[in-house]
């Protein structure tokens, strides 16, 4: 499309990630790559590189990559090589050899260093003729039109970020991030379960899926017990885990409450108010049953608090990036971010 400019925005999460275009591409990948583990693996799957569900499913011929640990780059070049891979494979996704300028906003963790915001930058820059690089939680508020005085709480795979919005790009000062998030909840389960049930058999992936399935806190209890399959010293069993997992999900509370109270009482007091007012309950464990009011209830010794839990926390990251990239001129972003190119 001469002269057409694509617009790209891009969810980069530990566990999945999101790409959405202007011209309504929307894509969900796992943040996995696979390579094969030797020539004959090689010659059967006739790839190099694999991504996402399809990595997955070839598992046992790959050597499998998960380029985000903890919501940052390992800080290798193998990994850095990773992840410019996976990048460049998202945005191919959207078709940009059809235009002849495409410009790119991707969201990355809340305290994400120097050194990992350079490593994204340079993944993207070989696809892309700009690149501008945001926050998630910033992402998140953008696109709810809620920048005025926010306080973001993005609940991901691997960290929860926090982050104080202004109607501006926030400062390193503005931003937190803690590892109690979705993979520490599907630790406590394997554990949970594990003290319940001597000699329970359980993979990261089964907790994984429980938690997507089941997860509560509070008095958001199921109408019926949570029953599920795995063995027990290679017996089948079918046994309740409705307390395990109740105790994992509520074990993330406590330090996100803790780090929302220290973005508060840091941040400018004629503000305090309107922070505890408009908080925002974001990423994928914002559909933990009864998370939202638990926090507000945890957070009532402040005053009167309100968090709002978004309803489309898979694409709403992507979604405020896609929107930045449209509604931002370039010529600002130099301004706003790292670099841009």
């Amino acid at each position: 499309m001469a002269g057409d400019v694509l617009y790209i925005g891009i969810d980069l999460g530990t566990f999945r990630s999101v790409m959405v275009s202007s011209d309504s591409h929307e894509e969900e990948e796992l943040t996995v790559i696979g390579t094969p583990k030797d020539p004959i693996a090689k010659n059967f799957l006739k790839r190099d590189v694999l991504f996402g569900e399809e990595a997955l499913k070839n598992r046992l011929a790959l050597n499998l990559f998960r380029p985000l640990e903890h919501g940052v780059i390992k800080d290798t070049a193998e990994d850095r090589d990773f992840i410019a891979h996976f990048i460049t494979h998202l945005i191919s996704l959207s078709d940009p050899e059809d235009y002849d300028r495409v410009v790119a906003v991707i969201g990355a963790p809340a305290e994400a260093s120097y050194v990992d915001k350079t490593a994204i930058f340079d993944a993207a820059a070989g696809t892309v003729n700009a690149a501008m690089i945001i926050s998630e939680p910033f992402a998140v508020a953008y696109a709810l039109d809620m920048i005025e005085h926010t306080l973001v709480i993005d609940i991901g795979a691997g960290t929860t970020d926090l982050c104080r919005v202004y109607g501006t790009i926030p400062s390193p000062e503005d931003q937190m991030h803690t590892e109690f998030a979705g993979d520490y909840i599907d630790r406590k389960i394997i554990e949970e379960v594990q003290s319940k049930y001597s000699g329970a058999q359980i993979t990261k992936d089964m907790a994984r899926r429980w938690k997507e399935q089941h997860s509560f806190v509070g008095t958001s209890t199921p109408d019926s017990p949570v029953m599920v399959d795995f063995s027990i010293e290679g017996k089948a069993m079918t046994l309740d885990i409705t307390e395990c997992v109740q105790n994992a999900c509520e074990s993330i509370v406590d330090p996100i409450v803790e780090n929302v109270k220290k973005l508060i009482a840091g941040s400018n007091p004629e503000y305090h108010d309107q922070f505890r007012r408009n908080m925002i309950l974001a990423g994928g464990g914002s559909g933990i049953a009864g998370l939202g009011a638990m926090i507000e209830r945890r957070l009532s010794d402040l005053g009167d608090v309100n968090v709002h839990v978004v309803d489309d926390p898979v694409r709403l990251g992507a979604m405020g990036g896609l929107r930045l990239a449209m509604e931002v001129p370039e010529e600002m972003w130099k301004n706003l971010t790292l670099a841009s190119r």
